[in-house]
């Protein structure tokens, strides 16, 4: 466990370090929603606007979760600049978590000229309100507790690193899932885990659940019965839950084809509904239970796809968006949650 920095613990005392506000939203003119089956639009309007949140600043934004409360409130992670931020009610933006990667190992490389990708990517928070979180370069899954102490959950499967934890979800048993990226590039790492996994932690023990699949993001159907997952390059994988907790019947569930735009299956999240949404080739795409395309929510001018996302909102009406630039927000008519 490491302590949190003393300078975080000043935040804290001092109301935190406030990097921005929301205030007046500007509108993004972007054509945003696509219905493609008409009983969405008792979901989702088509004239619905894409709002500007958080604009960042040579940031890579990932990992939206609404944290509920009363009131409640937003978390996101910015993965270059090695922190989490949360957007308080009040529309103020400020640290919670820093120095997430410390060095341990070289940062990734992005492909896009983007700065190194250190920190954390995907979050969570468990039944007691703790923050929960991937560490993309660092290889580790990690908890902050309530005192600010940081508890490491996971680093290695059988005297191996991972390579770079990506994203994770909680059951409602207190187990957490989450997904580890395979390999990549040429070089041989033989300290390193030589697959891609689907992995949960229960009670404090570490279970391999998958292995043939390239996973990224990952999501349960509200009742359970199913585990979602993104499968590089475009493609979704469902499996069955099995009654204790372990995976069975991975399949796709739907192939994104062979769309010219660009982006691929990211962040995935399901409604209360069953629906799943997924980032992918030019924005987000929305699918029934049956798999059936329904919607698509496409990016703003200027970048590539929509990364990751969650519902929030008090009301659950409030779909927050991260793209690698920014943190956006379209509300939706009905709660998602």
């Amino acid at each position: 466990m490491k302590m949190l920095t003393a300078s975080l613990f000043l935040f804290l005392a001092l109301g935190f370090l406030t990097l921005g506000t929301v205030g007046a939203q500007t509108s993004v003119p972007t054509k945003l929603v696509e219905i493609l089956d008409p009983a969405f639009e008792e979901i989702l309007s088509p004239d619905a606007v894409l709002k500007t949140v958080f604009p960042g600043d040579r940031s890579f934004m990932e990992g939206p979760t609404w944290v509920v409360g009363r009131p409640g409130h937003l978390i996101f992670s910015d993965i270059p600049k090695n922190v989490i931020y949360e957007l308080g009610p009040d529309g103020k933006v400020f640290v919670v978590v820093d120095k997430i990667h410390t060095g341990d190992v070289a940062p990734t490389a992005s492909n896009t000229g983007r700065p190194m990708l250190t920190g954390a990517d995907g979050t969570a928070v468990d039944k007691e309100g703790r923050i929960t979180y991937v560490e993309f370069t660092g290889g580790r899954v990690i908890r902050v507790e309530k005192d600010g102490t940081r508890t490491v959950m996971a680093s290695e499967f059988e005297g191996k690193r991972f390579n770079n934890p990506d994203d994770l979800v909680y059951k409602s048993d207190g187990a957490l899932y989450w997904t580890d990226l395979p390999p990549r590039g040429t070089e041989p790492r033989p300290n390193f885990v030589p697959f891609g996994g689907v992995y949960r932690i229960k009670n404090g023990k570490l279970d391999l659940l998958s292995k043939d699949y390239r996973p990224n993001g990952i999501a349960f159907s509200p009742d359970e019965k199913y585990l979602y997952i993104t499968d590089s390059p475009r493609k979704l994988v469902r499996f069955d839950v099995q009654r204790d907790g372990t995976l069975a019947n991975g399949h796709i569930f739907v192939n994104l084809g062979s769309d010219p735009r660009p982006g691929n299956p990211d962040g995935l999240k399901t409604d209360k509904d069953g629906n799943v949404y997924t980032a992918g080739p030019g924005g987000l795409w929305v699918f029934s239970p049956a798999g059936k395309h329904i919607a698509s929510l496409n990016a703003p001018a200027g970048t590539r796809s929509f990364v990751n996302f969650t519902f929030g909102g008090d009301d659950g009406k409030t779909m927050y968006m991260t793209t690698p630039e920014a943190l956006f927000s379209v509300e939706f008519k009905t709660s998602r949650r």
